[in-house]
This record gives structure tokens, C-alpha cells and sequence, in this order.
């Protein structure tokens, strides 16, 4: 299996990322394309723009969640990951997550795609502040 995860500071290139996880033995290639929307519950208006910041070790974090995500649902090393957020100031409709699987059978690609998403958006040390078109903002996510 091969895996790689990483924070992009640039546009996420969603055609190379699936061509990193395609290859003669899979069969499946699921993904999972988080793009800045417009609204959120946590606004109080319309959502004109983010700005992703993380923790210093945000790298090293991502590299940890999607091998040990890897490790519990794919132990047989089936699969190939790709996964990677953004950081930095991004407009409606950039992409900010994406994770792709590809492996020989579906089950696997959406099962381990879903985990990944999931253990990212509930592990990795990344805060949002969101803009609202009257020029206000908000920071969501500071749990982390």
C-alpha cells in the first residue's frame, strides 16, 4: 500500500491526486472533495471567504491520522491513499479537503475513504476563520 498525506499551501490538484491512487489492481477509486461553501451554520450570513491556519506540527499530525486510520481498516495494506488539506485564504469553491482511495474492491475504498475524512476532520489541529460578506468573521474549529 502505499500512502501519502500532507498540508497544501497551494490549489489542491484533484486530477493528480486521483491518478496517484489509480492502478491496475484497483478496481474502486472513492474520494471525498470538501470545497468552501457560501453558508455555515456557525455564520450569520453569507460566507465569502476562509483562511485555514494550523498547528506548526500540522504535517507531521496528518502523516499520523492517516496511517493509523490505514492501519486499523485496510491491515492487509490493500489500499492506496492520497490525502491532503489546505491552509491559508481560500475563496467559495476551492477545494480544501480531499482524500482518495483506491483499491481492488469499493468496500474497502469507501469504508477507508470515510475514515480518513472523518479522523482529519475530527483530529487534525486546523482552525477556520470565515468571512461573511457584511465583513464580519468567525474562528470554528478551535477545539482541536
Amino acid at each position: 500500500m502505499t500512502r501519502s498525506a500532507w498540508i497544501a499551501t497551494e490549489p489542491i490538484d484533484l486530477p493528480a491526486m486521483l491518478t496517484s491512487v489509480s492502478g491496475p489492481t484497483h478496481g474502486a477509486v472513492a474520494s471525498f472533495v470538501g470545497q468552501v461553501r457560501d453558508h455555515d451554520p456557525e455564520a450569520s450570513g453569507e460566507v465569502v471567504a476562509l483562511r485555514y491556519t494550523c498547528h506548526p506540527d500540522a504535517q507531521a499530525f496528518i502523516e499520523q491520522i492517516v496511517a493509523a486510520t490505514c492501519a486499523e481498516h485496510d491491515p492487509e495494506g490493500a489500499a492506496t491513499v492520497a490525502a491532503t488539506h489546505r491552509i491559508g485564504d481560500l475563496d467559495v469553491g476551492d477545494l480544501a479537503l480531499v482524500v482518495v482511495v483506491g483499491s481492488a474492491h469499493r468496500d474497502l475504498a469507501f469504508t477507508l475513504c470515510r475514515a480518513v475524512v472523518e479522523a482529519i476532520k475530527f483530529t487534525l489541529p486546523v482552525w477556520k476563520q470565515q468571512f461573511e460578506a457584511d465583513g464580519s468573521h468567525a474562528w470554528s474549529g478551535l477545539s482541536c
